[in-house]
């Protein structure tokens, strides 16, 4: 019967296990369920009657601590470790700001159609603009009102 117990609780630690890789509460769910079992076997067994019961008391305890120290170790030292290398981006990106943007008030000339959205030559530089006006043909000139995010603010000259 002991031997049978063992194997109960290994097959209920294997399905905690599991459950680190196949969420959704099933293999977990039935991996307590196996431990519960194992538990109430130990206590309740007729095969281990001739036990006292501290000793069947003992077995029932040392299953629940070895089952939680083994599945401690088991988050600590694997599946928190290997999810973290897995889909955590360690590497970092250096990027210096660009700054040299072009002044408020620079003026240039819009090289693509600005739907608001387009390309201008503003001081020399080809830059992503929007047109506060909504649209401009390209070769209008321009003039830098703001920034924002990604794009100059510009305006027609009149």
């Amino acid at each position: 019967m002991v031997l049978t117990i063992a194997i109960i609780v290994l097959f209920g630690l294997l399905l905690m296990m599991l459950e680190t890789f196949v969420p959704g509460w099933i293999a977990g769910g039935l991996g307590v369920l196996c431990l519960i079992t194992a538990v109430v076997l130990a206590l309740t067994s007729p095969e281990l009657a001739d036990w006292p019961a501290w000793g069947r008391t003992l077995l029932a305890c040392g299953i629940v601590v070895a089952s939680v120290l083994v599945l401690l170790a088991w988050m600590r030292f694997f599946a928190v470790k290997f999810w973290r290398r897995t889909f955590t981006l360690q590497t970092e990106i250096h990027s210096t700001p660009n700054t040299e943007q072009p002044q408020l008030g620079a003026e240039g000339v819009a090289l693509t159609e600005l739907r608001p959205l387009g390309r201008a030559e503003i001081s020399g530089k080809r830059c992503e603009v929007r047109c506060e006006d909504g649209f401009a043909p390209a070769g209008s000139r321009l003039h830098v009102t703001g920034s924002e995010p990604g794009n100059l603010l510009v305006r027609l000259l009149s």
